[in-house]
């Protein structure tokens, strides 16, 4: 095969030449230099960011047979290459997935006995180290608490989770970060410029970014849009190669969701469908996209997105708030797992967007407080009730009516004896009361019920003071206060001030804003409303 891949070509062969290591390769060799050389390293971190190269170049560091042990092994000597073509019989090199009995470990074990044949130590690189089972990790438990004399092993390990916790302990662990994308793009970079090709800047970062800080996968995706035959690398196409979903898409389904318009952002759905796009990744970068504006939103700096895309970005974040976007996130989230485990995915997510679509029928806890305060009153949907008779139906008007002409005679009573009055006292208060609550209901529905709930403190001089347990109903009250006076001041004809007090055996001295269990608590209705729009992000 005369065509070697770019991950083979272009693997790192020096410690300098490892990206977004450097936290290890310092140590590594430091350890070379002051021969502070342990029996067993752990290696673990994501698929691709350098663990097995690692090993490599540390074996060529202790085994070189130009300059060994050094930190800058010479890549040319017999060692070397060996140990870079891996066919070294000093650095052994054991796939854990596919040899993970305990026959496995004792056969290794014998060949220990044997001193390396022409190098300084004797290495054994076991990749997937997490695959071995736990009889066999128990055969290695004494081999490495006393390995021979020069014999060093090199775990590596994607789930470190997995292996058990006195193979670790043994060990240098040693944790590999995932390569951050603005180093994956320098590499691509210097890539083409060695291959003699063109890349736009935009797509280098579309590849960057879809290798989620895996270098190795970086480079065969490059491989990938290479064999695609042309001489640049153009954004577009790595859209096409990979089915990815442009964020202008994205843009134009957040617009969407802030103009409620569900139509437009269905059909945008099915046009990615029709086009092959997975239904998974699509969400994927949805969720990508909206966690973006949430950062840009909170004022975070996104180094995973291009400097041209943060004007969209700001253009999109002014029309969402931030638990806008959290319940986005959440929704969309909880989407992904539906469609995991249901047989029709896309009605899983056309319901979903069609919900999304109302986000902006759904208030915000600043909202629905605000709209308690001036009395707005929620109200949901009831069921239909049974059918009434048209006789029961007609009779009920007929006493309707009645009720009607007797409140209006007493109404009428009410008023005349209230003319001659001078000064208010407790028992015209009480008698009017109810009078008086229907009336601040008619202005404000919740004002009058806090009213009601009102306990008389003293009535001297035409000033009336009631007390109320609720600190929610006290504000209301307060702030109301000009609007109850004048309503009971025209009722009695008197000039009334009123002023309300908090009671303080209920209450603290300091007037908190109510929290959102509060709020449930003082209306039911509220409350159900909070429960089935989901419309409260905690």
């Amino acid at each position: 095969m005369s065509y070697l891949i770019l991950a083979r070509k272009y693997r790192p062969q020096v410690f300098n030449e490892v990206y977004a290591q450097d936290h290890i390769t310092k140590i590594l060799k430091n350890t070379i230099e002051m021969d502070r050389i342990a029996q067993a390293y752990l290696f673990t971190g994501p698929r691709g960011v350098g663990k097995t190269s690692m090993a490599r170049i540390f074996s060529k560091s202790l085994n070189c047979l130009e300059n060994g042990p050094t930190t800058t092994p010479c890549n040319s000597c017999q060692n070397c290459n060996e140990i870079t073509q891996g066919n070294s019989s000093d650095v052994i090199e054991i796939d854990g997935a596919s040899n993970t009995g305990v026959d496995d470990i004792r056969d290794l074990q014998k060949e220990l006995m044997y001193s390396p044949s022409n190098s300084s130590y004797k290495i054994y690189i076991i990749d997937e180290v997490h695959m071995l089972s736990k009889s066999a990790f128990n055969a290695l438990l004494k081999t490495l608490e006393e390995p021979p004399e020069n014999v060093i092993f090199i775990f590596a390990t994607t789930e470190p989770n997995k292996v058990l916790p006195t193979i670790i302990s043994r060990c240098q662990r040693f944790d590999f970060k995932r390569i951050p994308v603005h180093s994956i793009i320098k590499r691509l970079e210097d890539i083409c410029e060695k291959e003699n090709i063109e890349a736009d800047k935009e797509a280098l970062f579309l590849i960057a970014k879809k290798a989620d800080g895996s270098m190795r996968d970086a480079q065969s995706l490059m491989d990938q849009i290479m064999a695609y035959g042309k001489e640049k690398i153009l954004y577009t196409d790595v859209l096409s190669i990979f089915g990815i979903v442009p964020d202008d898409v994205y843009n134009d389904i957040m617009m969407n969701i802030s103009a409620k318009e569900p139509n437009k952002i269905i059909k945008l759905l099915h046009k990615l469908l029709e086009k092959g796009n997975d239904i998974q990744e699509f969400l994927n970068g949805l969720l990508d996209y909206i966690r973006n504006l949430l950062m840009y939103k909170v004022g975070i700096e996104i180094p995973v997105i291009s400097k041209s895309k943060e004007k969209a970005l700001g253009k999109i974040c002014s029309k969402f708030t931030e638990n806008d976007l959290l319940y986005l996130l959440q929704l969309l989230i909880k989407t992904k797992t539906d469609i995991k485990n249901s047989n029709n995915p896309i009605l899983i997510a056309e319901m979903a967007f069609v919900k999304i679509a109302k986000l902006a029928e759904l208030q915000s806890i600043d909202k629905l407080l605000n709209s308690i305060e001036e009395g707005i009153k929620i109200t949901e949907t009831e069921e239909p009730q049974e059918p009434v008779l048209k006789k029961n139906k007609a009779k009920e008007q007929k006493n309707d009516q009645t009720k009607s002409n007797n409140k209006d005679t007493k109404k009428e009573e009410v008023t005349r004896s209230l003319r001659s009055l001078e000064e208010l006292n407790t028992d015209i208060w009480e008698k009017n009361k109810v009078v008086l609550t229907k009336k601040l209901k008619k202005e404000k529905t919740l004002l009058g019920d806090y009213f009601d709930r009102c306990k008389l403190v003293n009535l001297s001089n035409n000033i009336l003071t009631l007390k109320i347990g609720k600190k929610l109903g006290f504000n209301l009250l307060s702030k109301n206060l000009s609007l109850i006076s004048d309503i009971i001041s025209k009722h009695f004809d008197l000039n009334i001030k009123v002023n309300f007090q908090l009671d303080e055996k209920k209450n603290d001295d300091v007037i908190h804003n109510p929290d959102i269990e509060d709020i449930k608590k003082e209306s039911p209705e509220l409350a159900r409303f909070i429960k089935e729009t989901d419309s409260i992000i905690n």
